[in-house]
């Protein structure tokens, strides 16, 4: 129901490396770690679960979407939320709500499964689609246009999208409301205000990102600062002082969680389930997510180099820290466009600094290692 993305997916590198170096072997260890409520098994996560590019969570399920373009899901499953339909593949985005789910393919169209009690997975095949959002039964899409689709329960009028809403680039569904982010950087909110969750703060600009809660709203700044509206009952409004260099934003019922460019997490508003306790030594994180009481973090995905110094084709075997190979480790930096990441090493013979040239390689998994092998592109 309420997601961020870990990376825009990650397909091929470009290393900084030595023209002493051509083959280079990496070992991938991303992780991905939940905390708060655990009455259905949400924060279980499955063992061996890697390579996720993306994460997000419903009532008291999650989903994972895979660097293959595959999903995982796991948690409660009382309705079939986590029966990810066979075969399903070429996903790049997905949606939980309460308790049905959504997944959007390369092709513009959306495969759902799950609860369908109010036909909250009846999107119209009519349209291609680039953007999707879920709330616990309802849908929300945006079109290859820049307009919303909504389907499913509309007892609040939370699929009622106001005319004229167009150049829409993110959506975000909450329990009873929904937000939609324009190109100009200004929010649209409609469905249920009972508490003030759909009154955008006037001259409120400069929009990047937007997350909606049970009965509060959070929006993202360009400046790296955030603002909330509606529901305070539990602190949810209280954005902790002197909070900046926000990179991502996530709500849950009564909470919500900030992600900062240093890749620490910050959280705050309702702890019942301890849903805003974040784990002793979470740092490095690139992705959040949270559902009604649970949240959910990656790891930034670290590739450690064994980068042969003697420009042989040894392309076998795992490399050692010793002669012929280097070890070399240096965090993913994520590009804008999807499946493309760039990576800074520093390397050169015996390490020193070297002059650099840029090498454009390719990413090959080792499913049955879990290493991965560059190797000439």
């Amino acid at each position: 129901m309420r997601r961020i993305h870990f990376l825009n997916g990650l397909l091929s590198l470009v290393l900084f490396i030595s023209t002493f170096s051509v083959f280079a072997h990496a070992q991938i260890m991303p992780q991905i770690v939940a905390w708060g409520q655990n009455n259905s098994g949400q924060t279980n996560v499955p063992a061996g679960l890697d390579n996720v590019i993306a994460i997000d969570s419903g009532a008291n399920h999650n989903l994972a979407l895979k660097l293959d373009g595959t999903v995982v899901a796991w948690g409660d499953n009382g309705v079939g939320q986590c029966n990810v339909p066979a075969n399903l593949s070429s996903v790049t985005a997905i949606a939980t709500g309460g308790y049905h789910c959504l997944a959007l393919k390369s092709n513009g169209t959306v495969v759902s499964w799950g609860d369908n009690s109010y036909l909250e997975r009846f999107l119209s095949s009519t349209y291609t689609y680039s953007a999707i959002a879920a709330g616990p039964f309802y849908s929300l899409a945006i079109t290859s246009f820049g307009v919303v689709v909504a389907v499913g329960d509309n007892s609040h009028g939370q699929t009622n999208v106001p005319a004229g809403l167009f150049n829409v680039i993110a959506i975000a569904a909450g329990n009873q409301h929904c937000l939609a982010l324009k190109s100009n950087g200004a929010v649209v909110a409609w469905g249920n205000n009972s508490l003030g969750q759909c009154d955008v703060p006037a001259g409120l600009t400069n929009v990047t990102a937007i997350a909606a809660g049970d009965t509060h709203s959070v929006a993202l700044k360009s400046d790296g600062t955030v603002i909330v509206w509606g529901h305070n009952g539990y602190g949810q409004r209280n954005v902790p002082a002197g909070l900046t260099n926000v990179t991502a934003i996530a709500t849950g019922f009564w909470f919500t969680l900030a992600l900062k460019s240093d890749g620490t997490v910050v959280a705050w508003g309702d702890n019942s389930q301890g849903q805003i306790t974040i784990p002793a030594g979470l740092t490095d994180v690139v992705g959040i997510a949270t559902g009604n009481y649970h949240s959910v973090a990656i790891h930034k995905l670290t590739l450690n180099f064994y980068v042969d110094r003697a420009g042989g084709n040894d392309t076998t075997g795992n490399g050692s820290a010793t002669t012929p190979y280097q070890t070399v480790t240096k965090a993913l930096s994520v590009a804008d466009s999807r499946f493309l990441a760039l990576i800074h090493i520093k390397a050169g013979n015996y390490g020193t600094d070297k002059p650099r040239v840029t090498k454009r390689v390719r990413f090959v998994n080792w499913a049955n290692t879990g290493r991965a092998r560059i190797g000439k592109p």
